[in-house]
């Protein structure tokens, strides 16, 4: 039977660059001719011995050989890759090669300030070919000659393969040659840039929210009670409004230029009601607290207006005000505040609800309340709230009727979208109109001062909560403006958040606090409450509590006892770090890291770094 046998005439091995492999595949020879086969086997065999690969042809009825290779064998039929079982007779084009992973590989981080070098391993050898005795399938599979020793990776090859590239001029030489006397096989860094130095945004140094905190916290020291806090004079100094600053270029670890992110300034808004100096100081051309709103790419400045809320205002009050609130006393239970502006109290708060989104100030206690200032002001405010739950039930509304319109109308028949809409809200959306009446009643109790107009928005609640006068005229696009009426309003809201807000109590039981900025506490704790913050959550004084509570920082939390052998531990999270003075049967996490605490009565410091020591 003729035989075809793939061999290399003298094995040659190629060398292993240092970005990837270099082999060529290796020709096929005529073989001697097979011994011939027996009746019991009319099917192509394929035998690899000594380095050479053997392939005899079927016999009549007989079925062809099959081959297929693992790495690092790669087989060339007709000079295709093999890259599955295949049928192979003596007649076909067969070669094979060698392909094997690179010795080392050298990679360069995203923003190419640092090279890797990673070792495979320091020595190669030849391969050969494993024997396989004569058989139809056949897996052509290779294994290193450990006796034939090609080569043994040298430093003095790294650098020479990085001979024209510019990272030899930055190359870590000591590191390059620990990796290969002591491998680790792990990334190990041999050539480091310097990253850019990112430049100073502009920025707005607010100056009279510190007069508005020295001033709260002077009347906690001495027992008054003021019954407005201050505001800012004529021609005073309300602000400072810093230019950016270019940051310093860098190199990556070809030596090239990395220039620094380029710095962005604000816009400021202030209309008639401030100038801006040269220096950048920003001067108040009108009495009153300063209000600085937004972020970002644009910061707007104006004075609100501040209400004094009468002594004898009694329990269950509602009120929403677009500007500062002020209690010169106690707050009535059950009352409920949705301030566009700060809040002041100079008593305590019971039972009430007070949403602010500006700032909230309480002299004394907080119990059984929940205290919203900020982004969380804003996200709880009963106008915003309220027009964003409108808006989720109005979009499905919208929906459901698209779709029953839609079966009415694959059955032929039609159907007036005034009459689907009012079916919708009498079945599926029968609770949709007590929300419409949520809404109205809410905006009904704003003052004028709202900067905007919500009449449109009124008329448009009026068409809904009676539909069946109005079914002639309510369509798919009466829906769509009814949805961008309430979110108009959700922005106006969100466009008074005020930036650096913060929320300043004494104590709290029972209580939610959710502060947009920083949340401090200036007398003996909090106990049974949640607490949050955007920014940092302090304690002032060395003898406050926190106990069976949580309180949850974006910065750090700074705090004095955390629970106690007799009282509830608590759960302290932070973005940052936490510091105590003592603490017992708590929980604290920083950043991914978290661990319960039995007892510790000496200051600690919680920190990313040394978490993992108390877990």
């Amino acid at each position: 039977m003729p035989q075809r046998t793939v061999e290399r005439s003298s094995y040659e091995t190629g060398r292993t660059a240092p970005f990837g492999t270099s082999e060529l595949p290796l020709p096929v020879t005529e073989a001697f001719p097979s011994g011939g086969n027996t009746d019991k086997d009319k099917n192509g065999v394929i035998i690899v011995h000594n380095n050479q690969i053997c392939i005899t042809p079927p016999l009549p009825a007989g079925r062809p050989a099959v081959i297929s290779a693992i790495h690092p064998v790669i087989l060339k039929l007709k000079g295709q890759t093999v890259t599955a079982p295949t049928e192979i007779t003596s007649a076909d084009d067969l070669t094979w090669e060698i392909v094997e992973k690179p010795l080392y590989q050298i990679t360069v981080s995203d923003d190419r300030t640092r090279a890797y070098f990673t070792l495979y391993r320091v020595e190669q050898y030849a391969w050969r070919l494993t024997d396989c005795g004569a058989a139809n399938e056949v897996t052509v599979r290779a294994e290193p000659d450990r006796s034939a020793l090609l080569s043994t990776l040298t430093v003095n090859q790294v650098v020479a393969a990085l001979k024209d590239s510019p990272l030899l001029s930055h190359l870590n030489i000591p590191a390059l040659y620990s990796e290969l006397n002591q491998p680790t096989y792990k990334p190990i860094c041999i050539a480091e840039g310097k990253p850019p130095l990112q430049g100073r945004n502009g920025r707005l140094e607010q100056l009279f929210s510190e007069e508005i905190i020295r001033a709260f916290r002077c009347s906690r020291a001495e027992g008054g009670f003021p019954h407005s806090p201050p505001v800012a004079r004529l021609g005073e100094i309300i602000a400072r409004k810093l230019p950016p600053a270019d940051g310093v270029p860098g190199f990556d670890v070809y030596g090239r230029l990395l220039p620094a992110p380029p710095s962005h300034d604000f816009k400021l808004r202030y209309k008639d009601q401030a100038a801006l100096l040269p220096g950048g100081e920003l001067l108040a051309l009108r009495q009153g607290r300063p209000r600085f709103l937004g972020g970002g790419d644009e910061i707007a400045v104006d004075f609100p207006r501040s209400y004094v809320i009468p002594e004898d205002m009694g329990e269950g009050a509602i009120m929403m005000f677009a500007g500062d609130v002020v209690f010169t006393g106690d707050t009535p239970e059950h009352t409920t505040i949705d301030a566009f502006g700060n809040v002041y109290i100079y008593g305590d708060v019971r039972s009430s609800a007070i949403a602010a989104t500006g700032s909230i100030f309480v002299l004394g206690k907080v119990t059984d309340s929940q205290l919203h200032s900020g982004c969380y002001g804003v996200t709880y405010n009963r106008l915003s709230f309220c027009s964003a739950l409108l808006i989720q039930e109005i979009s499905r509304l919208r929906e459901a009727c698209a779709e029953l319109a839609r079966n009415v109308e694959s059955r032929q028949q039609t159907v007036q979208y005034g009459f689907v809409v009012m079916l919708q809200l009498e079945s599926k959306y029968a609770h949709l109109p007590r929300r419409l009446h949520e809404l109205l009643g809410i905006l009904a109790g704003m003052d004028a001062t709202f900067p905007r107009n919500t009449a449109p928005l009124k008329s448009m609640l009026e068409i809904f909560l009676h539909p069946g006068q109005f079914s002639r005229h309510i369509t798919d696009d009466l829906l769509l403006s009814f949805l961008k009426q309430l979110q108009d309003v959700y922005d106006s809201v969100a466009k008074l958040e005020e930036n650096q807000v913060i929320i300043d109590i004494a104590e709290a039981r029972g209580s939610t606090l959710l502060s947009g900025g920083d949340l401090v506490i200036h007398g003996a704790g909090v106990c049974s409450s949640k607490l949050a913050a955007c920014g940092h959550i302090r304690f002032r004084q060395n003898e406050a509590v926190c106990t069976g509570s949580i309180a949850e920082a974006g910065g750090q939390i700074e705090a004095q006892t955390v629970g106690g052998k007799d009282a509830r531990g608590s759960v302290l999270v932070a973005g940052e770090r936490i510091s105590v003075r003592r603490i017992h049967r708590s929980g604290v996490a920083v950043g991914e890291y978290g661990a319960a605490i039995d007892h510790l009565d000496e200051a600690t410091l919680f920190t990313v770094h040394n978490m993992k020591d108390y877990m």
